[in-house]
């Protein structure tokens, strides 16, 4: 809604330096989601699997499904935990995009006329904190990955 409202009419244009924030903080809930799960399945493993006399299996299952599906000719990229996988490019990929086009617009806006100090510092400001969450979204889905 935000990119829409942007890109909708030239004095919204600012508007772009909210996207990568906005997708760090969607990226890192996902992240912490993924965390999560991954705590239940050791849960699974650990506790409830024992408890059971090793009975459960689940991940022993599911590492075997994993196994079978990246070894397949054509290996779908939604299971690799790459750069071009779809959810890193839903948060990262849109968070770079609007990063580059809120640059390129301010330039374009501003070649001609010089904005006010206090305008071009808050603008200036919001892109360094831009590239910090983008970095930072990267990060942590290297980390996670």
């Amino acid at each position: 809604m935000i990119a829409s409202l942007a890109i909708s009419n030239t004095t919204y244009n600012a508007l772009l330096f909210l996207l990568p924030l906005s997708s760090y903080v969607f990226g890192s809930r996902y992240i912490l989601h993924d965390f999560h799960i991954k705590l239940i399945a050791r849960y699974i493993v650990e506790s409830l699997s024992a408890r059971l006399g090793g009975n459960l299996r689940w991940e022993n299952w599911k590492a075997d499904e994993m196994q079978a599906s990246m070894r397949a000719p054509r290996a779908p990229t939604v299971v690799r935990w790459n750069v071009l996988q779809p959810t890193r490019l839903t948060f990262e990929g849109v968070a770079v995009t609007a990063f580059l086009a809120a640059g390129v617009v301010s330039v374009m806006t501003w070649a001609g006329t010089g904005p006010s100090w206090h305008l071009a510092a808050g603008l200036s400001i919001l892109w360094v904190l831009d590239a910090l969450a983008i970095l930072s979204l990267h990060m942590s889905f290297r980390r996670s990955s």
